[in-house]
């Protein structure tokens, strides 16, 4: 099963570029044969695994994927018909509705291996409605639908399993994937955590900051919260241990910053491309948008590791990368060149550009040390990654397309739109918070992706509907569907990072929650100021960015205790409120926030006395 795996990853890889290059097929062929492919690169690869013969998930994922594959193949087989026939006109034979619940079937047993029950459960529910949803009551019933009909919208139009989450899977994301797995095997990710380490080396608690900074970049190519966590973390979390810092804080640290690598541009992991095709923008608008909002995320962070450091007396470590930095310099040309041709053409060209450009430089440099053999066994890694992170995110893709889809038949979507605007109140707070909650519950269990396409159809909306531009209204879900991941009672990634440190993991997902604080504002932020993704005039972003950033760095100082030395309740209190205040577009809020964030300064800096009233437990216990 291995050699199976290793060629159908190629043969996705082969497929993608070529259609990268030469243009797409008709969509209905081009979203059926990239989640053929996937499906046969995963499972392969979930078989080839050293596990008893008899395992039930094995046979299960076996089973399934038989069932999805043939669905799949039957589809390609008659991709002419379905793809020119007129939609709940032309009717279905049986052995075409047969064959779309034996891969609606397969496919939900597959999202569930993959992705777990709940988010099963969630698909389970959405399918038992639009086929019994008749017999409610009141708004949420629906006036009932046959089959054949049910059939149709959900596997056999772009409004369903084929529908945009799986176009944008089929089309741009693989190419990312596959760039960002290439960049890593190549050696470009080892070159980014060396990076940080030395531009952070000389600084206070330099290893918890290189953990961000590397978290920060090498999310620019993995776009997923747990793999940045065992990449970046391996390294930096026993540096925060040597350093000084408590295993469960050096876990939090690296698990809060792994998590906000999908809002870094260029790549920002999957959803990005996802929301540009909600939203009808460019794939650009989103990577400018989101650069402000990810700034911010990361200033909270790193502010906070810097704090801890002052508070608990760690000093400078003198942890850095001296000789061989510069001989990865060349690794900082691929990253470029995503980022400037993701503006200048489409992002499936940049994708293509960014992988070649990732082959130049390591072809480049194993030619120079002798090692070119060793560049095709590289590139077949780099294919096998990306074929392995595809299948949950295609997965993710083609299985949510069935809620979608029940939104769109039944008008769920805008039934539940109204309750939320009515248990609002007509109240955006209220509303906010209410989509808040919802996306940090299902981004605690579900990958990114899928988190945010539960709600694409419906708290989005809610938001557009009190005033809320579309783009901050799609960046205020994916972001907190992104803080899910740190977020107890299922932090993932914290969980992940505590295994790494040697943690309890308990206390790590709670610390980086902590940690997390200023960044679970930002979202508020740039809902209520559309400045902080860059709609507006200049000084009215420049304004509202500064006076982000005082917040941002007031707040972290509040949520620790500690600014150049540690500071005490009394200049915690009017600093916190101080932050708050300036987070809340508003000259008058400015003023009056800058105002007791200078009165908590000089508490800070005139009341000594204060500061030397708080003790960590340990001077507590070792006091005599």
């Amino acid at each position: 099963m291995r050699h199976v795996a290793i060629a159908a990853s190629i043969l996705l890889a082969a497929f993608h570029f070529w259609t990268a290059t030469s243009g797409v097929f008709e969509s209905f062929t081009q979203r059926n044969t990239h989640l053929l492919l996937v499906l046969a690169a995963t499972t392969a690869f979930v078989l080839s695994r050293d596990r008893q013969a008899g395992d039930l998930r094995h046979k299960i994922m076996a089973v399934a994927s038989v069932m999805l594959s043939i669905s799949l193949i039957y589809n390609l087989v008659n991709a002419d018909f379905f793809a020119n026939r007129m939609a709940y006109v032309t009717p279905l034979d049986g052995l075409s509705i047969v064959m779309a619940l034996l891969g609606m079937a397969g496919l939900l047993a597959v999202a569930i291996l993959m992705m777990g029950w709940a988010f099963g459960l969630i698909i389970v529910v959405f399918l038992i409605y639009v086929a019994l949803g008749q017999v409610l009551p009141g708004a949420f019933g629906h006036r009932g639908f046959g089959l054949s009909w049910i059939v149709d919208h959900l596997y056999y139009t772009k409004e369903g399993v084929f529908g945009i989450p799986l176009g944008v899977s089929a089309t741009y994301i693989f190419l990312f994937v596959f760039f960002g797995a290439l960049l890593d095997r190549c050696g470009g990710g080892k070159f980014l955590i060396d990076l940080a380490l030395a531009m952070t080396g000389r600084l206070r608690g330099g290893p918890a900051k290189a953990a961000i900074v590397g978290s920060a970049m090498m999310g620019t190519i993995s776009g997923s919260a747990v793999a940045n966590v065992v990449t970046t973390g391996a390294i930096t979390i026993p540096l925060m241990k040597r350093n000084g810092y408590r295993p469960h804080f050096a876990a939090a640290v690296e698990a809060a910053a792994s998590s906000g690598g999908q809002l870094m541009p260029p790549v920002m992991g999957a959803t990005a491309f996802v929301i540009a095709e909600f939203v009808g923008r460019p794939y650009q608008d989103i990577a400018v948008s989101a650069v402000v909002p990810a700034f911010l995320f990361y200033l909270g962070i790193f502010c906070a590791v810097h704090f801890e450091a002052v508070r608990q007396g760690i000093t400078r470590s003198g942890e850095r990368i001296e000789g061989g930095l510069w001989t990865g310099v060349l690794y900082l040309v691929p990253i470029g060149v995503v980022a400037a041709a993701v503006f200048a053409f489409s992002p499936m060209r940049a994708g293509v550009l960014g992988s070649v450009s990732v082959l130049v430089v390591a072809a480049s440099y194993m030619l120079f040390r002798g090692e070119i053999v060793q560049l095709p066994r590289r590139i077949l890694e780099g294919i096998e990654a990306a074929a392995r992170a595809m299948g949950p995110v295609a997965v993710a893709c083609a299985a949510s397309g069935m809620i979608v889809g029940v939104l769109s038949l039944t008008g769920l979507g805008l039934t539940l739109n109204n309750a939320i605007l009515h248990l609002a109140g007509q109240s955006l707070w209220a509303a906010l918070v209410l989509t808040m909650l919802s996306s940090l519950i299902l981004g605690m269990g579900l990958p990114t992706v899928a988190a945010y396409l539960v709600q694409a159809g419906v708290t989005i909306p809610a938001l557009v509907s009190l005033g809320v531009a579309p783009i901050p209204a799609h960046l205020f879900v994916f972001y907190f569907a992104i803080l899910g991941n740190v977020t107890p009672p299922v932090a993932v990634a914290a969980y992940a990072a505590g295994g790494v440190a040697q943690a309890d993991p308990a206390r790590t997902g709670w610390t980086a929650l902590a940690i997390s604080v200023p960044a679970f504002i930002v979202p508020y932020m740039f809902v209520l100021d559309p400045a902080l993704v860059l709609q507006g005039g200049w000084l009215e972003i420049l304004v509202s960015v500064a006076t982000a950033i005082v917040g941002v760095v007031a707040l972290a100082g509040a949520i620790v205790g500690s600014l150049w030395r540690r500071i005490a309740f009394a200049s915690r209190l009017p600093l916190a409120a101080g932050a708050l205040l300036m987070l809340i577009p508003g000259i008058s809020t400015d003023v009056v926030g800058a105002v007791l964030i200078l009165i908590g300064i000089g508490f800070a800096a005139s009341r000594p006395a204060f500061n030397a009233i708080e003790t960590t437990s340990e001077e507590r216990e070792n006091a005599p």
